[in-house]
């Protein structure tokens, strides 16, 4: 990925910001190589690479020895005893990022994000523009050369332009986004504390972006960084997935959904999720395995529904008053 020219302004003042990069990866080390290779060809240097190995079983330590990643002086390792999901792993690959007392700022992402060379140039500058109140800036996703609409728009904005449209401006604000190239304020992790571990993989990254806008500050999507994000899957529905281990990883969506949605949301959007999740839980009957689509999509719904307190008091726990 070639470098693209600039629209921002020059940077007004000398001084560099410190970077950490944190990545979680399992069982994908080819991506990951390539996402490797990707941060490291980054214009602007990051200060650390945090890998957090969520206790890969496809070689990936050997992969990352035979390309020398492991002579890197700021190549920062380190294996889980057991695969701690997305969530898990971020949540001790930030922690780490947060005890470097010197970082400013953390860029995280899982294994398949690919950033183009200048993707963590455009985000440095994108925060200094919009100043040190901010918890975030993320990256524009791309697939197959499409935009992926990966956030929750700020309700507060006025109409509800394309994406792409809007992004055209250089900045969007949102209240949420996906952990695919995520920069996020220091500051704003010694405020709100560290992702939801226990939510294992999917919407951990929709209750972590939604705290940094509830307690620290606004969030907002720079639509000159760019990376390619190269999902395992195009399609993304409980309905169509074809592949046994991912389908179950469902539980984990309908769950800490509704878990999100009673923490965040009101009890009118509680409702309604209800309503949509039970007529796509009856249209699991229309594909094989019938029986086993409606079951993770139920008792993901119903297992958010009476343990959203448990995620709950320990988000409470992380922010500082």
């Amino acid at each position: 990925h070639e470098p693209r020219t600039t629209n921002h302004e020059p940077r007004t003042t000398n001084h560099e910001p410190r970077i950490n990069c944190v990545i979680v990866t399992y069982n994908r080390k080819n991506l990951l190589l390539e996402c490797l290779e990707a941060v490291y060809s980054q214009t602007y240097p990051v200060q650390k690479v945090i890998l957090i190995n969520n206790a890969s079983t496809d070689g990936t330590e050997e992969a990352l020895k035979e390309a020398g990643y492991f002579g890197k002086s700021n190549f920062d390792y380190h294996l889980m005893p057991k695969n701690l999901g997305c969530s898990g792993g971020l949540y001790e690959g930030i922690k780490i990022s947060r005890d470097y007392e010197d970082s400013e700022w953390c860029w995280i992402m899982d294994d398949d994000t690919i950033p183009f060379s200048d993707a963590l140039e455009y985000l440095v500058k994108s925060a200094e523009i919009l100043g040190d109140g901010i918890s975030f800036v993320k990256s524009t996703q791309y697939e197959d050369n499409n935009l992926l609409p990966a956030g929750v728009l700020d309700e507060r904005l006025n109409g509800h332009a394309r994406w792409n449209e809007r992004l055209s401006e250089g900045f969007l604000k949102v209240r949420g986004a996906t952990f695919v190239s995520l920069l996020i304020n220091s500051k704003a992790i010694e405020k709100c504390g560290l992702p939801c571990k226990d939510y294992f993989i999917w919407a951990d990254d929709s209750e972590y972006c939604l705290r940094l806008t509830e307690y620290y500050g606004p969030g907002y999507f720079d639509g000159h960084s760019k990376v390619c994000h190269k999902r395992p899957t195009k399609t993304f529905s409980v309905l169509t997935e074809a592949d046994s281990p991912r389908l179950n990883n469902y539980y984990y969506l309908y769950r800490n959904t509704v878990t999100n949605i009673i923490i965040y949301e009101s009890r009118k959007s509680l409702i309604k999720h209800i309503i949509r999740t039970i007529i796509t839980a009856i249209k699991a009957f229309a594909r094989p395995p019938r029986f086993k689509r409606f079951r993770i999509i139920m008792s993901g719904m119903f297992s958010g529904l009476f343990t959203w307190r448990k995620y709950y008091k320990f988000i409470q726990s992380q922010v500082k008053a």
